[in-house]
């Protein structure tokens, strides 16, 4: 019998190294959660430095990178988010499997995320789900899109201004909006698929669904 089908062990034994993992994947869980907030924390800071140096006649061509960065932030937490799925589809399946092997729900973690964040089963763009009706965490991920958004605008309108300005001595930043338009749409594209279609997101649930023979429902 080969090791992708025999059945899940449900020995002593086994409990100990199933709850290992599952403490692996909670730390997983919280490490990701604190440098996603430490990334915007710092990312924020840096924006207002930013923002303040532009305002200065010496350093005003500072403003050309805050949309860049801007973005950058974005995409970078959005990685952060990526992980806490992942631990959670790991966590929610060793959930599972101890479950089973008690014969009751001893471990409803999981459940508790579904509701209280955002469930595995739906299709989200970051943290917000697809849904009129959202969970603060998706209500705080619309917030930053939109001040993101609104910082990124303001920073372009400004870049505008100046680009006649700099343009003679610096000839390559005429090409400054093309990039920027480029590099948003790169960005947009990727992020849409990739929380859209939840590709790889529904590879992690085959494979732990595989090996753990369990299903993702209420999850």
């Amino acid at each position: 019998m080969s090791s992708a089908t025999l059945p899940v062990a449900t020995t002593q034994q086994t409990l100990p190294v199933l709850q290992a993992q599952l403490d692996r994947m909670r730390g997983m869980l919280y490490n990701y959660s604190a440098l996603f907030y430490r990334l915007i924390t710092l990312g924020v800071v840096m924006l207002i430095v930013m923002a303040a140096a532009s305002m200065t006649d010496a350093l005003r061509s500072v403003v050309f990178l805050i949309p860049f960065f801007t973005i950058w932030i974005g995409t970078q937490s959005a990685y952060y988010l990526t992980y806490t799925i992942f631990a959670r589809i790991y966590a929610t399946g060793i959930e599972k499997t101890i479950n089973r092997h008690f014969g009751q729900d001893v471990l409803i973690a999981h459940r508790i995320e579904a509701n209280y964040l955002y469930s595995l089963n739906e299709p989200q763009i970051s943290a917000v789900q697809l849904r009129l009706k959202q969970t603060y965490i998706g209500f705080i991920t619309l917030q930053f899109f939109i001040l993101s958004a609104f910082v990124i605008g303001l920073s372009a309108y400004r870049a505008w201004q100046l680009i006649p300005l700099i343009e003679a001595d610096f000839p390559p930043v005429r090409f400054y909006f093309p990039a920027l338009i480029l590099w948003s749409l790169f960005h947009l594209i990727y992020l849409f698929w990739y929380f859209g279609t939840r590709s790889y997101q529904k590879r992690i649930m085959r494979v732990v669904g595989k090996g753990y023979d369990v299903n993702y429902d209420e999850a």
